[in-house]
């Protein structure tokens, strides 16, 4: 979900550690690493995913600068997936491997050309179909060592943590509610307001 719209749901994050000064020189080499490349039909891929230009989606390549505004940078992240009826799969299987013993003249096909045929009908399925394509975005406050996700599926915010930790050789920590609370709680020095709110809510 793009942060530019009017309201969206977000999933905090701390940065462990520090961020190295050689960030803005080495960030656009790795994140060209994991930028993302569109599914490749030929190698019967299935799904695409890694980073894009939230400004320019269709970007192929994009520099740290083009997605730094200062000490925050603003990510996309893509997925595209391709799925077939593997019912209507099943059907073209079987329809294929007649049609192969036909024009063999034989009486049975060996596995070795059963898996062959399998994977030409994957690949010639999936060229058949355009991929769904499903979009998200991150911002990193790099001062506060905070990262923002606009996504709140798990499993998407996991890929997203990998993807993050994978590209910056960074770990991310998930910043629940409830440690937020106990955070700031702490900084403030609100520890005996805290008790005896608690204690008279009993």
């Amino acid at each position: 979900m793009p942060f530019r719209s009017a309201s969206l749901s977000v999933r905090r994050y701390a940065v462990l550690g520090d961020v190295p000064r050689t960030l803005p020189q080495t960030a656009t080499l790795a994140m060209r690493r994991y930028t993302f490349r569109p599914i490749d039909d030929s190698r019967g891929e299935k799904e695409a995913f890694g980073w894009i230009n939230p400004r320019n989606l269709l970007a192929e390549n994009f520099t740290f600068d083009e997605v730094a505004d200062g000490l925050h940078l603003l990510l996309g992240v893509r997925r595209d997936h391709k799925a077939f009826s593997p019912v209507l799969f099943r059907a073209r299987r079987e329809e294929l491997f007649e049609s192969a013993k036909k024009e063999r003249k034989l009486q049975k096909i060996s596995r070795q050309q059963r898996l062959a045929l399998e994977e030409q009908l994957t690949i010639q399925m999936l060229r058949e179909i355009s991929p769904q394509s499903a979009f998200s975005e991150l911002l990193w406050d790099m001062n506060s060592g905070i990262v923002l996700m606009g996504a709140t599926s798990n499993a998407l915010c996991e890929r997203i943590q990998e993807l993050f930790e994978a590209t910056f050789d960074l770990k991310l920590r998930p910043m629940y509610p409830a440690l937020i609370g106990a955070n700031y709680i702490a900084t403030q020095g609100l520890e005996a307001e805290y008790f005896l709110a608690t204690e008279a809510g009993r």
